[in-house]
């Protein structure tokens, strides 16, 4: 009777340990969706890179890198070949949410016109839901889709809490002279931000 007992005890502490494990594919991704988020996630987590990161987004627009971040950011950065650069930075700042968007007018225009404004709660909500629609944090980082002319797309985002599907708190993708209307539609989404 004690051995019967026993072996309940052990089924039900494998069991226990079983169920505590955590899921790598809750969301039961494809393999392509899990190489692609491997790869970014990769990339971004050596530490040289993350430098090279941050000094061209310092030294190139004066701005943080995402990967850095403290809280929920999202940065579209539209860029043209022939030297216009758009910046439109979205944060949730302890309920705050701050927009930030920054004009370059050419390659050697190092200052830019800077407008810093306040958005709602709702407008905020909208861009997040949408950005869970759209399947933002799964997204193709990339495409093999290049050019010379044209205008250079990114979308980046950080949350200080893991994606449920992912697993992770950065995901960015880019894209050369946009065709895609689901990735037109995220960039949007931030640059037709307006102050009220």
């Amino acid at each position: 009777m004690q051995k019967k007992f026993q072996n309940i005890f052990y089924f039900l502490v494998l069991l226990f340990v079983i169920g505590c494990q955590s899921d790598p594919n809750p969301c039961s991704l494809s393999k392509e969706v899990l190489k692609d988020i491997h790869e970014l996630d990769s990339i971004t987590s050596i530490p040289e890179i993350q430098n090279r990161h941050r000094e061209w987004m310092k030294n190139n627009y004066n701005e943080p890198s995402i990967l850095d971040a403290d809280f929920e950011t999202y940065r579209f950065i539209l860029s043209s070949s022939f030297g216009r650069t758009e910046i439109y930075r979205v944060e949730n700042e302890d309920d705050q949410f701050n927009v930030i968007k920054k004009v370059f007018t050419s390659h050697q225009d190092s200052i830019g016109i800077l407008n810093e404004f306040q958005i709602s709660k709702g407008v905020w909500t909208n861009i997040t839901d949408n950005l869970v629609i759209s399947n933002f944090w799964t997204y193709p980082s990339s495409i093999d889709r290049k050019g010379l002319d044209g205008e250079s797309w990114s979308l980046e985002g950080y949350k200080p809490i893991k994606n449920e599907c992912t697993l992770k708190r950065y995901h960015s993708t880019g894209r050369w002279s946009p065709i895609d209307t689901t990735f037109i539609s995220m960039c949007k989404l931030l640059s037709e931000l307006k102050e009220n």
